[in-house]
């Protein structure tokens, strides 16, 4: 049985180009809460403080578009802008992922 392997560098390389391609695809998405066209990636999984947002991540898929108003709202407290806006955020964001990869 022949089995092609991808080496660790191709593997990191492949997950780079396409956590940028998903971003740009969550960006090029209007606002969840008022279809705003400029909108942020919001990661539902946090980066981090001190956390490098150049370098994508795994948890790049975990992102949502909304605009900065909406953003950081959602920051500043999760649970009070779901039940405010109706929406359940990690079900917006699985509904974009595979959007994304049918």
């Amino acid at each position: 049985m022949n089995m092609d392997y991808t080496s660790q560098s191709q593997t990191k390389s492949i997950t780079k180009e396409a956590g940028k391609e998903y971003i740009k695809y969550i960006k090029s998405k209007s606002c969840l809460v008022c279809a705003n066209q400029l909108v942020d990636a919001d990661h539902l999984l946090t980066i981090g403080m001190g956390g490098n947002r150049k370098k994508p991540t795994w948890k790049d898929y975990t992102c949502i578009p909304l605009c900065r108003e909406h953003h950081t709202e959602r920051h500043v407290n999760w649970k009070k802008f779901e039940e405010k806006y109706r929406i359940n955020t990690w079900q917006e964001a699985f509904k974009l992922l595979l959007e994304y990869v049918i």
